[in-house]
């Protein structure tokens, strides 16, 4: 087996938490992707990091001084991922009507809604790593977070 394929195989043992990154272009166009690698990096100032695939369609929309949000899914929003996660659904990632998108795209119904203007931008290989300040964050009382392990959510 490659190093690849055992690397592949040893981060499938890892527990993820699911989000949904979300946000606008310059033209008024709203973005959202799923992703796994969300990292809280400080909180003075508060940050984190969060990779991006730089074949997404999001990934070239994610500037300096862009925001974002990070949409940590509960556990009923398997559907939302999925949609979020297909670039056959990818005109459909914005049907639910539980998407707020007057300024910055968020889900209502989310776990945490954590908004970020980026900071930096890192080019790593075929992704890119998106350092951002929090500028607000909310969040569910009762923590009902959807995870995702072994190539399943959990």
């Amino acid at each position: 087996m490659s190093i690849q394929d055992n690397f592949r195989l040893a981060m499938r043992s890892y527990i993820y938490s699911v989000s949904v990154l979300s946000n606008k272009d310059n033209f008024g166009n709203c973005n959202a992707i799923t992703v796994s690698s969300v990292t809280s990096i400080s909180m003075e100032p508060p940050s984190l990091l969060v990779c991006i695939n730089k074949d997404s369609k999001i990934h070239d929309r994610l500037q300096i001084d862009s925001d974002f949000c990070i949409n940590l899914l509960t556990k009923d929003q398997e559907t939302i991922s999925n949609v979020c996660s297909s670039e056959a659904m990818h005109d459909q990632r914005f049907n639910d009507p539980r998407w707020n998108i007057e300024s910055v795209p968020y889900l209502t119904n989310a776990q945490a809604n954590i908004f970020c203007k980026v900071d930096k931008l890192i080019s790593y290989h075929t992704h890119s790593i998106v350092i951002a300040h929090v500028t607000k964050s909310t969040s569910k009382d009762k923590i009902n977070t959807l995870t995702y392990v072994d190539g399943s959510y959990a």
